[in-house]
């Protein structure tokens, strides 16, 4: 059996005892190289000892700060042979949709840990890895650039609760939630659509170096992962150093029709609609002033509002079920 790293942020769960269950699940397991990060340079650190470790796979333990700043090092540093080395990002409060998208089915890390290690035990890791690539964002306010998988803008982001939810398990009751509340929030944004744009809330989109598109959106997504919130499946995905674009205007009719493919639990490409557009991408310009979702996590631009979001490495993901 090899060695499996694990890499936590004891920052992340500071107001509850999440660590120490953590460190007891890590303590009754073998073949484990735990590092605790508490700055961001430590984390070079960490990854170059995984790696002359010859470990076997790196499970991130954090918040979305972690997550992103371990994309950052693996990338930027141009650490070669940690980006053959598979990740797994487990659930840890604002990266629940990214460890979501992945497979997770518990909202608490040392549950979703304990299953991780004993499925590593089980040589059960190796068939579940997957590669997405990267998106990097550049232009954030007080950060200049951050690296994610799922970015999320327009007046979806103001429904707060479909990136702060909990990791929802498998099964039917599951499912019967999930539908639930995708539907009170097409309720919600239909309503909203009724009344009058505010423009503040204009977004300019300028993709692949076509013509810019100036409007009001309801969804402005680009995301390299196989769903979006609530599980719900993406069906594009073309080429292999792509992403997923989706924008839908911000109007009753594009709401509704929007939220009828929601309800059926996939978004699927191809189908010509008023309002909407889903294709794949590289790059994109996008100048907007409201705040704005990178992998569950809220951001703004800086004082130009000017984001540019391209599409780079690809790094292996694991699967968790």
């Amino acid at each position: 059996m090899g060695i499996i790293a694990i890499l936590s942020s004891p920052s992340s769960f500071r107001d509850n005892d999440e660590m120490e269950k953590i460190r007891d699940v890590i303590s009754k397991g073998s073949g484990i190289f735990h590092y605790e990060v508490e700055k961001h340079k430590d984390i070079a650190e960490a990854l170059t000892r995984f790696q002359q470790a010859a470990v076997e796979a790196i499970v991130i333990v954090g918040d979305r700060a972690l997550a992103s700043a371990t994309f950052e090092h693996i990338v930027e540093k141009d650490l070669a042979g940690v980006k053959d080395i598979p990740l797994a990002v487990l659930p840890a409060g604002d990266n629940n949709i990214v460890a979501e998208n992945l497979g997770a089915v518990h909202s608490e890390p040392h549950v979703a840990l304990k299953k991780l290690l004993a499925d590593f035990n089980k040589s059960l890791l190796k068939d579940r890895v997957a590669e997405y690539p990267l998106i990097k964002l550049e232009g954030v306010r007080g950060l200049d650039y951050l690296y994610g998988l799922f970015f999320c803008a327009g007046e979806i982001t103001r429904q707060k609760r479909l990136f702060h939810r909990p990791v929802s398990e498998k099964g039917v009751i599951s499912r019967l939630r999930r539908w639930i509340d995708t539907l009170l929030m097409i309720q919600s944004a239909y309503r909203n659509a009724m009344g009058k744009n505010r423009l503040e809330d204009a977004i300019r989109i300028n993709r692949n170096q076509r013509g810019a598109v100036v409007g009001h959106f309801f969804i402005l997504l680009v995301t390299t992962l196989d769903t979006a919130f609530n599980r719900i499946a993406l069906r594009t995905h073309n080429g292999p150093d792509s992403a997923c674009f989706l924008s839908v205007e911000n109007t009753p009719e594009a709401v509704l029709k929007t939220g009828k493919k929601m309800l059926a639990g996939k978004y699927e490409g191809g189908e010509i609609m008023a309002g909407h557009v889903m294709t794949d991408i590289k790059h994109a310009r996008i100048v907007l002033k409201a705040p704005f979702v990178l992998d569950g996590s809220y951001y703004q631009a800086g004082e130009s509002g000017e984001l540019f979001v391209s599409v780079t490495d690809r790094l292996k993901f694991i699967r968790l079920s």
